[in-house]
């Protein structure tokens, strides 16, 4: 039997091997619906086969004839397992006071929750994994709130999103307004309270979305940095590739073919052009400042792309053998260890941008007006607007932000059984804390890079291919000439900056 989506419809199947960031991306964002593969469902009909010989046996094994946490060393009578797993779902769901998952988060979540299912080594019954594909597909929304992870399962939340399953608490309303139609299941069987609330799913979902905005802020950075470069009238040569090869670091390599392509047949790279010999090091060590980025992001990524195919689920069930192995792989040091070299990393290209902003408005280096005014004098130009101000203030969040976090976890849980965090929670909320900041902070450097194009009145053919658009995109949102006239709103630039793609490789 065929578990297939409408044939018209843009699917994204789960087989518990393959599922990627940027695929788990477009279906948090509604581009696409899920199903699980059929090797998929046959795998998870046999894990549910052997949990169901484990309880006909009373074999002690953890979570599924037994209870939980320092609770372990009690069994559970098989006559009550409805009841017990219930009770579980329930008692685990705590409300404390939090942020509420974004929809896009929870959607990417059970997308991980079932991918995870399919690899076969939870003992869920193909019952639950279809009303879960039903909830994510129907773009369900219940009121889950975030916060009270430290990195070994999100029990919490994910328990608050189960909740729903079983009837006790609405999903929410659809997309479209109208509630969604999944019914609730008639109960829950052995083991399967374990495996909706014992996993990473709504950490791996957020940190995952979380790495894909990074990198478009990091493309954002290059186009910023391109544009000051124009409006410094800076040293293209630095960006070149023969640094590259005295220098060979992938990030770098990437950053400075990305800066290079914005930066095409622009009069820059003519004799005589560059003001200076050479630049402050804020606009020189671009390519290696965000390329070291760029290398913390790759490593990331490899790192979370291997945690949406892995299962935590605890205990395995091992079809195998037959036999469920009780571990620890819900353990996310790896993950917080990873995003807080990003968010260094990360840190290190806005205090870069930063200084950027300053050095294109301090006469001493730009030798332009003081704040990029029209003329010297009392009144007028960028620090008019206090952008440096600004910008600043963004550069101290974001720094603020890559404070790392893994080695913050100081809890004795459960009478002492989970001695030790992974923290991956708390790294993903300063990674998105962190973007916040960053945002705002590169497009304030976009802005008045491309105030100081304006100020020195340079042709628009003479920039870069890849910056010819984008400014003339950019300058009819500076109020140049009006400063003082009504306030200056950032916001439209950095809606802007969120949405802009950069060129295709040609």
């Amino acid at each position: 039997m065929s578990h297939m989506p409408a044939a018209d419809t843009a699917v994204l199947t789960l087989d518990g091997d393959s599922l990627g960031i940027a695929a788990l991306a477009r279906f948090a964002a509604g581009a696409t619906r899920l199903a699980l593969s059929d090797a998929a469902w046959d795998r998870i009909a046999e894990a549910r086969a052997v949990v169901d010989r484990i309880v006909e046996a009373g074999a002690p094994a953890y979570g599924i004839t037994t209870g939980f946490g320092s609770q372990k060393d009690f069994s559970v009578d098989p006559r009550r397992d409805a009841a017990f797993n219930l009770a579980v779902l329930t008692g685990h769901a705590t409300r404390a006071p939090g942020r509420r998952a974004p929809a896009a988060v929870i959607r990417a979540a059970l997308a991980v929750q079932l991918n995870g299912w399919a690899r076969g080594w939870s003992g869920v019954r193909p019952a639950l994994c279809a009303a879960q594909l039903a909830r994510a597909n129907a773009g369900v929304a219940p009121d889950v709130r975030t916060g009270s992870s430290v990195g070994a399962s999100d029990i919490v939340a994910l328990s608050q999103l189960a909740l729903p399953l079983v009837g006790r608490a609405s999903d929410g309303p659809a997309p479209d307004g109208l509630a969604s139609a999944v019914p609730p299941l008639d109960g829950l069987a052995a083991k399967e309270a374990m495996s909706l609330l014992n996993s990473n799913a709504l950490t791996l979902a957020a940190g995952a979305l979380a790495l894909a905005e990074v990198r478009r802020l990091l493309d954002a950075l290059d186009l910023a940095a391109a544009l000051a470069l124009e409006g410094f009238r800076g040293n293209p040569g630095a960006w070149s590739v023969t640094v590259e090869r005295a220098h060979p670091q992938a990030g770098h390599a990437a950053s400075g073919q990305s800066l290079r392509r914005l930066l095409a047949d622009s009069a820059l790279w003519q004799t005589g052009a560059p003001r200076l010999l050479q630049d402050p090091l804020s606009l020189r060590c671009a390519p290696q400042i965000h390329g070291a980025a760029r290398t913390a992001l790759a490593w990331a990524w490899e790192a979370w792309e291997g945690a949406l195919n892995a299962v935590a689920d605890n205990p395995l069930v091992d079809r195998a053998t037959g036999t469920a192995v009780s571990h620890g792989s819900m353990e996310t040091t790896l993950l917080a260890v990873a995003l807080d070299a990003l968010r260094l990393a990360v840190g290190k290209a806005i205090e870069a941008s930063g200084e950027r902003v300053h050095k294109l408005q301090w006469p001493t280096f730009s030798g332009l007006p003081a704040g990029l005014a029209a003329e010297a004098g009392a009144a007028g130009g960028v620090q008019f607007l206090n952008l440096g101000h600004i910008a600043a203030a963004k550069v101290a969040a974001a720094r603020i932000a890559a404070q790392p976090v893994a080695l913050q976890y100081r809890g004795q849980v459960c009478d002492g059984v989970e001695d030790v965090g992974g923290m991956a929670p708390f790294a993903v909320e300063e990674t998105e804390r962190q973007l916040d900041a960053a945002w705002t902070a590169v497009a304030v450097e976009a802005a008045v890079a491309a105030w100081a194009i304006a100020r020195r009145d340079l042709p628009i053919d003479g920039l870069g291919l890849g910056l010819r658009d984008p400014y003339r995109a950019i300058r009819p949102l500076l109020p140049i000439g009006r400063e003082g006239e009504v306030p200056f709103d950032l916001a439209p630039m950095e809606t802007w900056l969120r949405a802009w793609e950069p060129p295709a490789l040609r």
